[in-house]
């Protein structure tokens, strides 16, 4: 089978392609990494040499104590530099709005916050930002934004302002001009304290809600999905993690899926390949002890093409812009044993009840949908339902796959719903990581609303309580602990 390359310049979109980054100040080294030509930077070589490069020099940390990194992968599972199997169990934490800073602060100190995750038994937060953190970073000539402006530029002089002092209130160690990244920094150090694993989630490229078809953060090139924008992004997470021992793997992005607004982008397994690719190596040549997580078509529900090993000039996707001479030319696979990230890649799947292709309305089906689209490359065996799906080919390599977003609203109807049930008693039955979404209850905003309320959140709104504590205590807290995650 031949080996699925990239072929620079042609292979994301019927023409050439290398988007200009809107005049931002890029040093060299950095522009080496984001041109047209294939990069590849020694493990030790520094990335950013400008007053940008704030968490730079840091090598990785030493496998001595917790968190026994690096980790990297063994077949189906990942592994701590121990060779201990490592089992995750979490939450999403956002941090992807227009604030660009963890939802919650304004209610609780970051330090209660991380108390009532880690009481839980969660051992993972997933975090998703955006690329515009780093993007305004270089619009800044290499400053980072301050807690206040952050405020006020999403939420207006007077909301912003109020917000700030409450920031402060409950975390007295910050100031107004603390930066987001600090901050950040802060709360990863903190979970760490708890023995949780900090992943950093490529959420969006513009902050705001996610996701659609329509809000220019779809695909490769969306209107604020500029490639090139991505990978520096990428660079910058990557060196940042450097000082942080419990980030111990990043995600590529988020919930891809077709965009609405420009229909030449080739929304298909070849471009999703060539750029994943591409990514994946940004961030090996940066921080190679980091595991890398892949996501898959259609808001993240179908990595079939790569587990199952199809070619990808023709393979199936929902809304998957045929290559129309595929069939003249030779088949292309991807190969990830080619790759020197190979036990470094992680898939991750995700499952909603709001799915526009997935059946959700049977377990049988569900559970033959989800070896169908990734779980066969754990090497379990074909569910009931595949009898009647008749599409559960068989992987053709063993490699982890997390669940790494789900979710219902926090309510007593989680115990009758079927999706949710039928989630549990898979990554239970199978042995599968995974981080229901989300821990918010409240957004500072959202879809252009103001404290926004959100009842699929864990906590209240005003982040004082568990939302719903009987099916914490009840639903949430003996599936985690069916999990056994990692501990410290």
């Amino acid at each position: 089978m031949p080996l699925f390359k990239i072929s620079r310049g042609t292979l994301y979109k019927g023409r050439a392609h290398v988007p200009a980054v809107r005049s931002l100040p890029i040093i060299p080294s950095l522009l080496l990494l984001l041109s047209a030509t294939t990069v590849v930077l020694s493990a030790t070589q520094t990335v950013f040499s400008t007053p940008v490069e704030q968490h730079n020099a840091d090598s990785a940390h030493p496998p001595s104590d917790w968190p026994h990194v690096p980790f990297k992968t063994r077949g189906r599972d990942i592994v701590n530099s121990k060779g201990e199997v490592v089992h995750l169990a979490g939450v999403n934490w956002p941090m992807s709005g227009e604030t660009m800073i963890f939802e919650g602060l304004e209610w609780a100190s970051a330090e209660n916050i991380v108390n009532n995750i880690a009481s839980v038994g969660f051992n993972f937060v997933r975090a998703g930002y955006a690329i515009e953190m780093v993007d305004q970073i270089y619009e800044r000539n290499g400053a980072d934004v301050p807690l206040e402006e952050a405020m006020v530029n999403a939420l207006g002089q007077v909301n912003g302002t109020k917000v700030t002092e409450s920031i402060i209130k409950h975390n007295p160690q910050w100031t107004k001009t603390t930066t987001r990244f600090e901050i950040f920094g802060d709360v990863v150090d903190l979970a760490a304290k708890k023995g949780i694993f900090v992943h950093p989630d490529v959420h969006v490229g513009k902050a705001q809600w996610c996701c659609s078809h329509t809000d220019g953060n779809a695909w490769f090139d969306d209107i604020y999905f500029p490639a090139s924008n991505w990978k520096r992004g990428l660079a910058y997470i990557a060196n940042f993690a450097k000082k942080h021992s419990n980030i111990v793997s990043m995600s590529l992005r988020n919930e891809l899926r077709s965009s609405y607004n420009d229909t030449t982008l080739m929304y298909n397994w070849h471009t999703l390949v060539g750029n994943m690719t591409e990514g994946a190596d940004t961030i090996y040549n940066v921080n190679p002890d980091l595991l890398i997580t892949w996501s898959g078509m259609q808001y993240d529900e179908d990595l079939s093409a790569l587990t199952s090993g199809k070619n990808l000039l023709n393979a199936p996707a929902y809304k998957a812009d045929a290559i129309r001479d595929s069939l003249r030319r030779d088949a292309q696979y991807f190969d990830l044993d080619a790759h020197p990230w190979a036990d470094k890649l992680v898939w991750e799947l995700h499952l909603y009840g709001s799915s526009e292709v997935q059946d959700t309305g049977a377990c049988d089906i569900i559970e033959a949908e989800l070896y169908r689209n990734g779980f066969n490359a754990l090497g379990i065996a074909p569910p009931k339902g595949c009898g009647t799906t008749k599409d559960c080919p068989k992987a053709v390599r063993l490699t982890p796959v997390i669940l790494s977003e789900f979710g219902h609203e926090q309510a007593s109807s989680l115990y009758d719903d079927l999706l949710q049930n039928c989630l549990k008693e898979f990554t239970k039955k199978h042995g599968i990581s995974w981080a229901m979404w989300a821990l918010a209850g409240s957004y500072r905003i959202r879809s252009g609303v103001q404290d926004f309320d959100d009842t699929w959140g864990l906590t209240t709104a005003d982040w004082s309580k568990w939302r719903d504590p009987d099916t914490v205590e009840h639903y949430w807290k003996p599936w985690v602990h069916a999990m056994q995650p990692t501990k410290l």
